[in-house]
């Protein structure tokens, strides 16, 4: 077993590495995109790492940064700022032992804030005690006591969560396997004990308090036995997970774990999951099963300092820790594991997904293939205390932690590797294959603030990690390499991870009377673009684009890119907007009618761009002694084309205006005539001459109603109007017109 997890007055416990014999480093280029951010780029000559810069109580600082140390605890909380708890390092005046500060960074600042703790340490190789306050209740003077490698996760809300860790009891004097879980609410600034126990048991050889549960029991009696340096998970339901590590098991015994629980903020409560609650023999072996293939008996063996993050679906992924296995001969031992583990919260079920069952062979070296390559036959060496990412497209990223490079040679990597877990393939992505002649490569820190290819942390163990809102990887600290190559805590912090290219929409934002084809591209290579319609800010879990995006109302349309090894690009985002209109129309758009009869069309409303408003119509160019009635008077295109009944009376008097007119000259004979009769002094030959006439015309007058064959037809004529519909909608109209023919 390894002594560095709470053996604390032995001196540093990264010494142990320098026992190891190291070949050359095999060197490869250099891909990755790093950026030293702060922190020091070297360790004190005569300390273990830097002391820490504390600054005032909650206030932030440009000079504030935390002293170098490992197995701290970290958080993201929901406005994307990193947290920092205790650990083993150093604190402000240079004194080594078990820390429980807490710091914020400001990743907008990029400013360092000491929220609560102590900044010094009672004695080397000691811890503060914990102030626990009343069971459920905040305090102001709450705090945890000094830890190091405990678990935390962040809730729904974006408080932060603890759990265990070894450390300090409340009375101060016991250093053992803590099993208290807290709170801490980053709007109130304030701790809550919320279960567990605030002392350490005493007697009969432990150190920690025993666990309690029934397999698959979800009630208040359960929780986890006191333990430290296990892996962690978030589900997408916000439910807490806890693999393994090294504590108590049911029997209060200390040993290595590999007993799953799970957490569920909302009820307070704990279920045993997985694994065993008592040891087999000295640590439980794992039961791997057929690879690729889930099943209820499989369970990952016990282990301490994995690797652990969640997939896309939700389910928890595990690879390798510091464990038990197999020997190349068939005995048990413990040693640096590689396998790879999926387990389903689904199901229930793990399943061995890659790697090798056996420890201590050549099975334990890294395979790395062609850089940047993925490869079935890819896996990364045997390790603990990597630090793990997941990216923007759902990869995930495995950096360093103490273990077997290429050559089969145990230092402090700073190898980097994706796994894809679609393709449940790996590809070694930048740093080198093996571990430099100093037990674990020195970093190359170049300018500060400034990202560079040939940038890299050196070697490291056990580093803080995190991953910010904006999906770029944090890293601060751990055991490992400085710029010159010396060993020790360190407190340099990193940013990893260059963010996608902001899409391109084709269709500027803007005011548009018609529906526009909008497509988007993006510039990075091999990025998956996700969009959302309804102004909201698009996710991995919205809509993916495939295909132009047709925009036919008024709408927001905003887009995302995500790409393996880039974080989240900045959103694209583009207003159209389209006024709500519609179109009218007639059908059919003619007809023909008796006299004193009525016709019927259909007078349709089509919506366009979003209208959804109603619309009244009305009739001009009637004919006289026509009407016009809508059935009904109003419509709304709510769901699509909405249709009125337009009915068309005409009625008898139409007939008579519609005759051929008679001959205007009998008529105007006559009235000559009449004109003529009451002049005065005529010439009697003028009078002879109107007075034939005019019974010429009376003549003609007879013949025009008597009905002979020979003279014209008294049967009415067809005649033609064009009538005008029109649909109107507040400051909207629009009309069609209707060919209206009477008989």
């Amino acid at each position: 077993m390894r002594t560095r997890k709470l053996c604390l007055l032995s001196g540093p416990s990264f010494a142990f590495l320098l026992a190891f014999a190291i070949v050359s480093p095999s060197v490869c280029a250099q891909t990755s995109e790093w950026a030293w951010m702060g922190g020091s780029s070297v360790i004190p000559p005569t300390d273990v790492g830097p002391p820490g810069v504390y600054g005032t109580l909650g206030v932030a600082s440009a000079t504030n940064a935390p002293g170098g140390r490992y197995q701290a605890v970290s958080w993201t909380d929901k406005q994307g700022n990193l947290w920092l708890f205790g650990g083993e390092g150093e604190d402000a005046v240079e004194t080594y032992g078990i820390l429980n500060d807490l710091w914020e960074f400001n990743v907008t600042t990029r400013e360092w804030t000491w929220m609560s703790g102590s900044t010094t340490i009672p004695g080397y190789g000691n811890g503060q005690p914990g102030v626990y306050g009343q069971l459920g209740i905040p305090g102001t003077k709450n705090t945890p006591g000094g830890r190091s490698g405990a678990f935390g996760w962040t809730d729904q809300q974006g408080n932060l969560w603890l759990f265990g860790g070894g450390g300090f009891d409340s009375t101060g004097a016991i250093l053992g396997y803590l099993n208290d879980l807290w709170e801490y609410n980053v709007v109130s600034g304030e701790w809550t004990w919320m279960s567990g126990s605030s002392t350490l048991p005493v007697g009969n050889g432990a150190s920690g308090w025993p666990g309690v549960g029934s397999l698959g029991s979800l009630t208040s009696g359960s929780y986890p036995g006191g333990r430290g340096w296990g892996v962690v998970w978030t589900d997408p339901q916000g439910n807490f997970w806890m693999f393994g590590g090294y504590g108590a098991n049911m029997l209060g015994q200390i040993n290595q774990l590999n007993d799953l629980w799970k957490f569920v903020p909302s009820t307070r409560q704990w279920a045993w999951m997985s694994g065993y609650s008592t040891p087999g023999g000295w640590d439980w072996d794992g039961v791997y099963g057929q690879l690729g293939t889930p099943a209820s008996g499989n369970t990952p063996g016990a282990r301490q300092s994995s690797g652990g993050w969640v997939d896309a679906g939700g389910n928890l992924w595990l690879f390798g820790g510091d464990g038990q296995g197999l020997m190349s001969g068939g005995q048990a031992s413990w040693g640096l594991l590689h396998d790879l583990w999926e387990f389903s919260p689904t199901t229930n079920e793990w399943t061995w997904m890659g790697g090798s069952n056996l420890i201590l062979s050549p099975a334990s070296g890294s395979v790395n293939g062609t850089l940047g390559t993925f490869s079935a036959a890819n896996i990364p060496g045997a390790r603990d205390g990597p630090v793990v990412w997941v990216d923007s497209a759902g990869n995930a990223w495995l950096i360093g932690g103490n273990g077997y490079g290429v050559a089969n040679c145990v230092g402090l990597l700073d190898d980097i590797w994706e796994f894809n877990a679609a393709t449940n393939q790996w590809a070694w992505m930048a740093g080198p294959s093996g571990v430099g002649s100093t037990s674990g490569e020195t970093g190359v820190y170049g300018t500060l603030g400034v990202a560079g290819a040939g940038n890299i942390p050196g070697g490291r163990y056990a580093a803080a990690s995190w991953t910010g809102r904006d999906g770029k990887f944090w890293m601060m600290g751990g055991e490992g390499t400085d710029a010159n190559g010396a060993g020790g805590f360190q407190n340099d912090l990193w940013e990893y991870g260059a963010a996608a290219a902001e899409p391109t929409l084709s269709v500027p934002a803007g005011t548009y009377t018609a529906a526009q084809t909008v497509s988007i591209s993006d510039t990075t290579p091999n990025a998956i673009i996700y969009y959302t319609t309804n102004g909201s800010t698009p996710t991995t879990s919205s809509a993916v684009y495939s295909s132009p995006i047709t925009v036919s109302s008024s709408e927001t349309l905003q887009a995302i890119a995500t790409a393996s090894g880039y974080s989240v690009s900045a959103v694209a985002s583009a207003t159209y907007t389209i006024p709500p209109d519609f179109s009218v129309a007639a059908t059919p758009a003619s007809q023909t009618v008796a006299a004193g009869q009525y016709g019927t069309t259909s007078i349709s409303i089509t919506p366009a761009h979003g209208f959804n408003s109603a619309v009244s119509f009305s009739c001009s160019g009637l004919p006289f002694g026509a009407t016009c009635i809508f059935s009904p008077q109003t419509v709304t295109p709510s769901n699509g084309v909405a249709s009125t009944t337009l009915n068309i009376t005409t009625n008898l008097s139409m007939a008579m205006i519609h005759r051929h007119a008679s001959p205007l000259f009998p008529i105007s004979a006559l009235a000559t005539l009449v004109c003529c009769i009451g002049r005065k002094r005529r010439r009697l030959s003028q009078l002879a001459v109107l007075i034939a006439v005019s019974v010429i015309g009376f003549s003609m007058l007879n013949g025009c109603g008597s009905g002979n064959s020979g003279g014209a037809s008294s049967a009415p004529q067809s005649a033609t109007y064009t009538i005008t519909v029109n649909a109107t909608s507040g400051s909207l109209q629009h009309s069609t017109p209707f060919s209206l023919t009477v008989a």
